[in-house]
């Protein structure tokens, strides 16, 4: 599950990146951009899953 997080963040960091370079276009594509932060919601709340279970398991211990 580490491995999965680790690179939901890593996707998450990229979709960032890519989201400003292409604010940073003079006519940037307003419809990618939307699509790409559609993503990057779907990705953050797979994470806060994700991070969710992992912290009920540790106190579960």
């Amino acid at each position: 599950m580490y491995n999965r997080l680790k690179s939901l963040r890593s996707q998450h960091n990229t979709l960032d990146s890519l989201i400003r370079r292409e604010h940073l276009h003079p006519y940037p594509d307003s419809q990618h951009i939307r699509s790409l932060k559609k993503f990057k919601l779907r990705l953050r709340d797979e994470i806060s899953m994700i991070e969710n279970r992992l912290n009920a398991s540790q106190f579960a211990h």
